[in-house]
């Protein structure tokens, strides 16, 4: 049976709907994405051949259940989501690079992150939810020891001191967490009133600065202030207070864990080394990583 054979029977199941005129953008490690007419509507269609990748369904369920706005979906079956395509809206457009230098698209990605953090504090479905961290193992930081021998003072250190990490590395508040910011995975009102992300295989739970790092990693100086700002506010207007100490505690794990996490990923899940994880190596080798896990730990 062909693919869009599959999605076809897939959709079935769900609504008697029709899907026509399959056009395939891409296909990559199991997920393939087409544009098509559902129910004479212009849609993209995500099919995930296995089932690890199928938890992206299972997490437009939760945004939705929880009032986090998302691109609208269309239909989702077992191994099957529809959504619509943004390119044909009149109210929405794709992310692009200048984006990155808007002051105005950075206050409407901190409006949705807001919301994002808070509805998603109280998801019951965390603890069911992918934490970054948890790869953060014994077993993998001996791997990365031969992955990366000039390194292997940090990792040995941490191994010494791993329960500490561990406890640590529970310590602050979960909550939903994006985990994967890029231009190309959000979407934007055309008058720049909202922003938000799309593309939520990578979502997960875990630190709200987690997610600020990965923002502010990407956008200029003045993007990355009004986001903050933005988001600042929203936060001290629910609350009557700032996340100050909150935050510095959260960035204190975070310095050490991120860049770990990211050594795992690029040393034992992939061939050669990305070159995202140039820094993180490099930061591993010439000791600053260590000197940062040496005042965590």
């Amino acid at each position: 049976m062909t693919i869009p054979q599959e999605i076809e029977q897939d959709l079935l199941i769900v609504s008697p709907k029709p899907i026509q005129d399959l056009q395939l953008i891409r296909a990559k490690s199991g997920v393939h994405v087409y544009k098509c007419l559902y129910d004479g509507i212009p849609a993209v269609v995500k099919y995930f051949e296995h089932e690890s990748d199928r938890r992206e369904i299972l997490n437009y369920r939760i945004l939705a259940r929880h009032g986090i706005p998302t691109i609208k979906t269309l239909a989702k079956a077992a191994a099957t989501l529809v959504m619509e395509d943004i390119t044909t809206s009149d109210d929405w457009r794709l992310g692009i690079p200048e984006d990155f230098t808007d002051t105005s698209v950075a206050e409407s990605l901190a409006r949705w992150y807001f919301t994002f953090h808070e509805n998603g504090k109280a998801a019951p479905e965390l603890d069911t939810l992918f934490f970054e961290f948890d790869s953060i193992t014994e077993e993998n930081l001996h791997k990365m020891i031969q992955k990366l021998p000039e390194a292997g003072e940090l990792f040995r250190f941490v191994l010494a001191r791993y329960a500490k990490l561990r406890t640590l590395l529970f310590k602050p508040s979960f909550t939903l967490t994006y985990n994967d910011f890029y231009w190309s995975n959000f979407v934007v009102r055309k008058d720049k009133t909202a922003a938000m992300m799309f593309d939520y295989n990578l979502m997960g739970k875990g630190y709200r600065v987690s997610d600020f790092t990965n923002v502010c990693y990407s956008i200029s100086k003045e993007a990355k202030a009004a986001f903050e700002s933005e988001y600042g506010r929203l936060y001290h207007e629910k609350h009557g207070h700032s996340r100050v100490q909150e935050e510095k505690a959260e960035a204190e794990i975070n310095n050490v864990a991120a860049p770990l996490y990211a050594l795992y990923v690029a040393l034992t899940l992939h061939e050669n080394l990305p070159e995202w994880a140039r820094h993180e190596k490099n930061e591993a080798i010439n000791g600053n990583l260590l000197a940062k896990a040496r005042h965590l730990l």
